[in-house]
């Protein structure tokens, strides 16, 4: 690491830190210290939504389709330009579980790559966890991030929670995410056709009380066993079960229903029972969701389901840009981003 860091300018650098997710595109520019890696001042931050596994989850084929892959690819230019008008010079960021089982996903990576040079990379579902977790530590004190936390990322395509155990950081990697849910009570419990990833899309609302106990269960139905650290850790009393990400993840739309950051199972439980019954309109009246008023039910029915399942008592909200902080302290993401030819 010391050769490493000596090759490199001293003082501080701009970066770019790319989360490429499967609902939602994050940018953070910030500046960094060199030699510690650490985020000294964050220049700008940023979402758009771009429903890529709403759009993989709808295709027969396992592809993505031209029309979101234009949606991301400008989108991504925009990022560039911001990020250049502010100084940034290194560029690095990651690609989650959309890309992991698309079809076409590297391939739309290595175009956007030749012609931006954003460095973007898919990353297995375990490094997305170690990101989580950075980005979990990173609002957390020190002692309580290597004793106590479990870092919970939960996307539009899978989940991950997070912890150090016995010196070691442990994920275990669930299957689904908020377009799966969502794919699941209009397809299986609804019967109907889940069709389009922007505006006009299918939305199940308003979902019957009978429809989100069945949407329960059919999630139970494709989430694993918990591994044994994760229980035993939940368990403690001292646990502290962190939810991060932005606006529009599950944990921001829990905690704006339940006016709270920490959330139990019965806060949660009356935060789904304000959004069964209930119109797209009639939601978008109470609450800001950003254009995901379709996913409300599904996205607080998974956190419920999966809080009962890891045997959780509460969780606590902390509001990332994505793991764009987890992909700043992630020192191998930026040390290939300086290799000759990335």
């Amino acid at each position: 690491h010391l050769s490493r860091r000596l090759q490199r300018p001293p003082g501080f650098v701009i970066r770019c830190a790319l989360d490429i997710g499967s609902g939602q595109h994050k940018l953070l520019v910030a500046k960094v210290h060199v030699a510690t890696g650490h985020l000294v001042q964050t220049l700008h931050k940023e979402q758009q939504q771009v429903l890529l596994n709403h759009a993989l989850v709808q295709d027969a084929s396992g592809a993505l389709s031209e029309e979101v892959l234009a949606r991301s690819r400008s989108v991504l230019a925009a990022f560039k330009r911001k990020a250049a008008d502010l100084g940034a010079t290194e560029h690095a960021g990651v690609c989650t579980a959309v890309f992991r089982r698309a079809c076409n996903g590297q391939a739309y990576l290595d175009a956007v790559n030749r012609e931006l040079r954003l460095n973007l990379r898919i990353v297995s579902q375990s490094l997305e966890g170690t990101l989580g977790y950075l980005s979990a530590a990173s609002g957390a004190r020190e002692a309580e991030a290597s004793a106590s936390l479990v870092a919970w990322d939960s996307g539009c395509g899978s989940f991950q929670l997070s912890a150090r155990v016995d010196g070691r950081l442990r994920v275990w990697e669930g299957p689904i995410g908020d377009s799966d849910v969502t794919g699941l009570l209009l397809r299986q419990v609804q019967r109907k056709e889940f069709v389009g990833s922007g505006s006009g899309r299918t939305s199940p609302n308003p979902v019957s009380p009978s429809e989100a106990e069945a949407l329960e269960n059919a999630i139970r139905s494709k989430v694993p066993q918990p591994p044994d650290w994760l229980l035993e850790r939940c368990a403690l009393p001292s646990a502290k079960l962190v939810g991060f990400g932005e606006r529009t993840c599950i944990f921001a739309v829990a905690a704006q229903l339940c006016g709270s950051s920490e959330m139990d199972d019965t806060a949660i439980s009356a935060a789904l029972a304000q959004c069964v019954g209930v119109t797209d309109d009639e939601l978008r009246a109470r609450w800001v969701l950003h254009d995901e008023e379709d996913m409300a039910v599904p996205k607080l029915m998974l956190l419920r389901t999966v809080l009962r399942i890891i045997g959780a008592r509460r969780l606590s909200f902390l509001q990332t840009m994505g793991t764009c902080e987890g992909v700043l302290l992630c020192e191998e993401l930026w040390t290939s981003a300086m290799r000759p030819g990335s």
